[in-house]
């Protein structure tokens, strides 16, 4: 096994965190609060 290059690692981890925080803000955008209520109060 190679060894990892931390800086490899660093660029890897901050694109991916982007593009999970994007899907993120998507979500909660398309979310409405009766939606909301129903999850949190079955």
């Amino acid at each position: 096994m190679t060894p990892l290059v931390l800086n490899d690692v660093s660029i890897y981890v901050e694109a991916s965190i982007g593009t999970l925080s994007q899907k993120r803000v998507t979500a909660l955008e398309a979310l409405s609060l009766p939606e909301l209520l129903k999850q949190q109060n079955p």
